[in-house]
């Protein structure tokens, strides 16, 4: 895959960002001295309530450490992202959600890929 993903866990999901100058456009979206996975997080829940997709109530979402189901969600998401490429060069997240049943999850506790 000639794309890059960067991923970043979180504690209910895996964004996956691609992004040829991600550094920048990351850096440009946190607040001083916030970790990534926090910025990351602020980002993909507002743009989840602002297009009205979905509500995300942090404190209900199932946690997820599973290092096994983790890597799952990113070699699902490099699967969808290899057989449907990106074509603008701007900035793209997307997001595997990790057991949440109430979200719609298959066997190994993982939803489809949605970008955000």
């Amino acid at each position: 895959m000639t794309t890059s993903i960067s991923y970043i866990n979180l504690s209910w999901a895996v964004v996956g960002i691609i992004d040829k100058d991600g550094h920048n456009s990351l850096q440009s979206m946190k607040r001083p001295n916030e970790p990534i996975e926090v910025t990351i997080e602020r980002y993909v829940i507002g743009y989840l309530v602002f297009w009205h997709i979905a509500y995300i109530d942090k404190e209900k979402m199932n946690r997820c450490d599973d290092e096994k189901v983790i890597e799952l969600g990113r070699k699902k998401m490099e699967e969808y992202v290899t057989s449907h490429p990106p074509v603008a060069t701007l900035p793209k997240f997307y997001i595997v959600f990790l057991n949440q049943p109430h979200i719609g999850c298959d066997t190994h506790g993982l939803s489809d890929v949605f970008c955000v």
